[in-house]
């Protein structure tokens, strides 16, 4: 960073999220009556707290180190021990500008979608997978607003704590590592990088 110059929504871009939606839709129902009839949990929402560490150089140079970040999370079982995650979190972070020193703000939104596995052992449940990821940022500065966003693929995994089958609370840890690159204006930034926190998980 910093970014600079801006772009607007591409063309076609809300109906590819009607789209997606509807799919998604059709896999948490899909998950929940599976789920049922195997007579495992069906999902979970999760809220999480953690720090994420970006990639790029340039991140510590004008950030100085990660930021907090927290969010939301669902979970919907496809099939025994395999589940879909959809999760969405926030990133705020003021650093100052290499040279003028004059302030600038980045907001970062990741969206991610993937398919996980799980299995408990004992009290502890380790889980791990894949997906792909959508990063809307927001930075603003003296030199100018860039509103953009970037697509990637992330890998990562964890573990639920499990205080009885009855019990629907489910504390965990989770660590996850990023790849999304975006260009702007012919610069290349690497928004991706390494996430890493706790949080909450309420079973249905």
């Amino acid at each position: 960073m910093p970014l600079r110059g801006e772009r607007n929504a591409r063309p076609g871009y809300g109906r590819r999220a009607g789209i997606a939606a509807v799919l998604l839709a059709l896999v948490f129902g899909l998950g929940t009556a599976r789920a049922e009839n195997d007579g495992e949990r069906q999902g979970t929402i999760e809220f999480s707290y953690g720090r994420y560490n970006m990639t790029d150089p340039m991140f510590e140079t004008v950030y100085q180190s990660g930021a907090a970040i927290g969010g939301l999370g669902l979970t919907a079982r496809l099939i025994s021990h395999v589940d879909f995650y959809l999760d969405a979190k926030v990133m705020s972070k003021e650093g100052q500008l290499s040279y003028s020193k004059e302030k600038t703000t980045l907001v970062l939104v990741p969206i991610s979608v993937g398919i996980r596995g799980s299995y408990p052992v004992a009290f502890i449940e380790p889980f791990a997978g894949a997906g792909f990821d959508t990063y809307l940022f927001y930075e603003n500065n003296a030199i100018g607003t860039t509103v953009s966003h970037a697509t990637g693929w992330h890998v990562g995994g964890g573990f639920y704590i499990r205080f009885g089958k009855n019990i629907p609370i489910l504390p965990f840890v989770r660590i996850k590592y990023a790849m999304v690159k975006s260009t702007i204006q012919s610069t290349t930034v690497d928004l991706g990088g390494l996430e890493y926190g706790a949080g909450l998980a309420i079973a249905f």
